[in-house]
């Protein structure tokens, strides 16, 4: 989609490079959707970000996942991030790339990464229960975003 092809009225417009990489490496929240075949997943995750790369902890109880099935399955991953004060002011980011599952060596070199924008959940409910923790990278190929800003308003 070019600027020319945006619907009359579209107040707002896109972001640059520069733009896409300070929202993604500010927001650290968005949604991971995943596909194997006609059958798609997503996932809300929390990520920590470099130019260029994503990485995600996929907490995982139990033996089965359907996150690392998915992830697993999936060629092409999008992650969509976004933040709306309202309906004049918000911005959004969609991130398209290939996953890799993290070795533990990698997984705890990239832990500053992890906190430096990526949120955490309490997981002391857990309890007794098996808890595992899965690193995932993505190589993030195309990114586009759209923003809208009260200066936008402005004629």
């Amino acid at each position: 989609m070019t600027e020319e092809t945006f619907p009359e009225g579209f107040r707002g417009g896109r972001m640059s490079d520069a733009e896409i990489d300070e929202f993604l490496r500010d927001q650290g929240t968005g949604v991971l959707s995943l596909a194997d075949g006609n059958n798609a997943y997503a996932v809300p995750i929390s990520f920590g970000y470099e130019r260029g790369r994503a990485v995600f902890a996929y907490w995982q109880f139990g033996d089965e996942s359907e996150k690392l099935a998915y992830s697993e399955a999936t060629e092409r991953a999008c992650l969509a991030v976004y933040d709306i004060e309202s309906q004049f002011e918000w911005r959004s980011v969609l991130a398209f790339g290939s996953l890799r599952e993290l070795t533990q060596k990698e997984w705890s070199q990239l832990g500053e990464l992890m906190d430096d924008n990526a949120w955490s959940p309490d997981l002391s409910m857990v309890g007794g229960r098996r808890l595992t923790v899965v690193g995932y990278e993505m190589d993030i190929e195309e990114a586009t975003g759209l923003k809208r800003t009260a200066a936008d308003d402005d004629p």
